[in-house]
């Protein structure tokens, strides 16, 4: 991965992900925008509603995240153990 080029965010990028979430009372694939300088947004489509989160903040959860699941896979291997 030596050499790998990464583009600056210098305009807005709107993708439509994989997930689903449920949104007005049916499945609807969830958007996600890349703001400049370092904002993420998550709206249902077809709605307008955008919900955002700085990069920082998004990192910080997904590390939260990783440690818990890591602590409860230790966890049940140690009950497990017993």
């Amino acid at each position: 991965m030596k050499g790998l080029k990464m583009t600056d965010l210098k305009k807005p990028v709107k993708r439509v992900s994989f997930g689903y979430v449920r949104e007005l009372g049916r499945p609807r694939e969830v958007v996600v925008i890349l703001r400049p300088p370092n904002v993420i947004g998550f709206r249902a489509k077809g709605c307008r509603k955008e919900y955002q989160l700085t990069t920082e903040c998004c990192y910080t959860m997904a590390v939260k995240a990783d440690m818990l699941a890591k602590r409860r896979e230790k966890a049940k291997r140690k009950k497990v153990k017993k």
